[in-house]
Parts: structure tokens; sequence; C-alpha cells
């Protein structure tokens, strides 16, 4: 069979130019192409870039006709033939260099594919680990939706096994550390049930790889000096007889004040305060002494409350805010407090009535290690030591449980 060539450009006397036609098997596309050119040297130096290259072989031998027949067939079902088939396998080549063969590239496209086929968005893997925490105490319910659902918006249509923990760092790069190691929390809380099997819908080394959080324990601890804890409880006496017994059991308890809305009389003996596992932050129950000023202020405000009543009184969120204002912190409330009184002590330090009733008992004497239960802390009596000691004066601690309610004055002489 004779081998194909480009004739000679021809003169196109209706377009008054030089005509080219290209065989489909001499253009590098597989296509027959013709073009008009305006002189005879432009039509000429148009087909030398298009058949420029080594010649094909005159005769191909017989053998390797029939191979490439055989390879014609098997790349018909594809839509490929031989030339366009090995400019793809270049290209493969080229794009691998030395890091695997094609085969192995295709087997870890497949493997990544089939991850992404299983997996599931950040939305709908959320709406669905959420229905596993039914039984979690509200607020932990309201921080885990609050986390999944607001911080890490813009994953929520993402695939989970697409997602980066670059795109986690950037989310979380402009938080506050406190709140960067609660939402980490959550997130590896989240992310390690989405990875467990039968699941399996992405994998945990994602939140393994995020870089702790490390936040500095030595402005943690805020205390209370005599005088503001007297506006504190006179504030919560103005507000109402929960609101009193709440603010007492914190500041000569230790109670959080979280806990305390989950507290009922049931749980108050004569002698002590039990904080059941179902209601302690770190669900281990542990038992408050009731001193003799906390017991004044509970016989002064218990009043006709029955065992299954919280202590607290209702709506205790926001009485609680509205007794801070009302003692001078910048606290807000809803509706907003009328005729506040202007604010003069600054925001309202975390935890202080928990850190202050510390405190006073450290600074009384109280051993270390008896304080270990009543307060629940994970870290034993060495961790009460570098929070608590030296914190107050004894001669403060002593003024406060002096306190007591309806203006009184709380004798400590035994």
């Amino acid at each position: 069979m004779p081998r194909k060539t480009v004739q000679p450009p021809v003169f196109d006397k209706p377009r008054n130019r030089w005509r080219v036609t290209i065989p489909a098997g001499l253009h590098p596309e597989g296509k027959r192409v013709r073009s008009w050119h305006l002189t005879r040297e432009a039509a000429r130096d148009y087909v030398a870039g298009i058949v420029s290259g080594p010649e094909p072989s005159a005769i191909i031998p017989p053998k390797l006709a029939m191979k490439a027949d055989e390879a014609r067939l098997i790349l018909e079902p594809f839509g490929l033939d031989l030339v366009g088939a090995a400019k793809m396998l270049a290209s493969v080549f080229e794009a691998l260099g030395n890091s695997g063969t094609p085969l192995d590239a295709a087997r870890a496209w497949r493997l990544t594919h089939e991850e992404r086929s299983a997996s599931k968005t950040f939305s709908a893997a959320t709406d669905l680990f959420m229905l596993t925490r039914e039984g979690l105490r509200e607020d932990t319910l309201r921080g885990y939706r609050h986390h999944l659902k607001n911080v890490f918006a813009p994953l929520h249509d993402r695939t989970l096994s697409d997602i980066t923990s670059t795109e986690i760092d950037t989310i979380l790069a402009h938080r506050p550390p406190s709140m960067r190691k609660a939402v980490q929390v959550t997130l590896g809380t989240f992310w390690r049930w989405c990875a467990s099997p039968p699941r399996q819908w992405c994998k945990p080394a994602l939140v393994d790889a995020l870089e702790p959080v490390r936040i500095s324990r030595e402005t943690e601890i805020h205390t209370l000096a005599p005088e503001a804890v007297k506006a504190l409880l006179r504030a919560a006496e103005s507000t109402g007889p929960g609101c009193s017994i709440g603010f007492a059991v914190a500041i000569f308890g230790g109670v959080r004040l979280r806990e305390l809305s989950r507290v009922t009389w049931s749980a108050i003996s004569e002698t002590h305060i039990e904080i059941g596992a179902s209601i302690a932050k770190r669900h281990s129950r542990r038992l408050v002494p009731i001193c003799r000023t906390l017991k004044a202020w509970i016989d002064t405000y218990r009043g006709e409350a029955q065992p299954d009543d919280p202590i607290v009184g209702p709506n205790w969120v926001n009485t609680s805010r509205m007794a801070r204002r009302r003692a001078g912190w910048d606290v807000s409330t809803q509706p907003p407090l009328k005729n506040a009184p202007t604010v003069t002590r600054g925001g309202w330090p975390q935890n202080c009535m928990r850190h202050t009733c510390a405190s006073i008992l450290v600074a009384n004497g109280r051993p270390l290690d008896d304080l270990v239960f009543q307060f629940g802390h994970s870290g034993g009596s060495a961790l009460l030591k570098q929070h608590y000691l030296g914190q107050l004066t004894k001669k403060d601690a002593r003024a406060i449980l002096g306190i007591g309610p309806n203006g009184s004055e709380i004798s400590l002489l035994t």
C-alpha cells in the first residue's frame, strides 16, 4: 500500500488562495484538514510545520501490523486510537515522574474515589452525630451544636474525606486559645466518631495532626474581696430567695453556677450537699460540707420548698445575671435591667465564687487532701496548692465567712 503524502499546494482561483490538504493519517490529531494561504511559501511552511519529524516507515513488518491491529481493538471501547493512547500515556508518565507507574496511580485514584463515595458531607454527618448524643446534658449539647453548626459552617457542604487540617487551622486560627481548645475537643469527639466502624467516613489522622492548644493557668484564678462578696450577696437577696441560696452555695460551698441549676432540695442534708455524677461537670459524685455560714443562708431562704424543687428557682441563668449586674459587674441581662447601677467592677471573672470558696478554706487551714473530694479537682492536692495557696489572707477569709443573710453577721467563735 503506497505511503500517504501531502500533495503540493494548489492555487484556488475562486478564493485567490493556495490550498493545502493534509490527510488524516499525517495530521497529529488524526483528522483530515484543508487550509488556504495567501502565498505558496506560506502554504509550504504550514505543511512543513505539520509533517515535520521522522518519516514513517515505508514498510510495516507483518508482526508489528498484527500487534497494532490488536492494540486498536483493545483501545476502541475507550474511544482511543494508537496515537491518542500513546500521547495520553506519555502525559501520564510525565506527570508521575519517578513516583510510580500508571497502574499505581489508577489504583490510588480508585481507592480515593471509593472513600469519597462512601463518605458524607460535614452537615449530614453532624446531624447523625447529634442523634447519638441525646442523653447528654443540655449545656453539653448546646456546645456541640454551636461548634459543629456555627463554627464549622464553611465546611458544611464539603465531603469529610476531602477536608484537610489546613482548612481546620484556618477556621480556628483567629479564635482565643480557650475557645479554640473547646472547639478542638468537640471536633475530636465528632471526627473520631465519624472515622470509627461501621461509618469510616474519614481518617482520624486529621484531628490527631492539629497542634494542641496550651493555655497558661496563671491568670485563671480570680477571688473576690470581702466587700465584693457582700455586695454580691446583697444584690442576690434583692433578686429573690432562689438567687440568694444559689450565690451562698457557690461562695460558701464552691459549687459551679451551671451545676446549681440541676441541684434540688433533696440533695441537701443537715451536714452536706450531694453533687451527683449526673450534675457534676466531671461526671464524678462529690459531697460539699455545709459550714455554719452556709447553713444560716439555707435556713433563711429555704421557705416551703419541696424536695424536688431546684434550689435556685426558675430562670436561674438570667436571675444570676441580674444579681451580678446589680452588684456592679458588666453582665448583660434579658430584658435589660431597669435602673441598673453604673458598672464599677468590670467583666465577671469566670468561676470566681468557686475560687473564692477554695481560697477561704485553704486560708483557714483546711487540709488540701480534704478539699480534693469536695471540689472534684482531677489534679489532686498539688493543683489545689498551686491555685489557691495565698490567694486570700486569713483575715479576709474570716471576713467573708462572717457575712450572713439580711445584713447579719455570723459569729465564727466555736
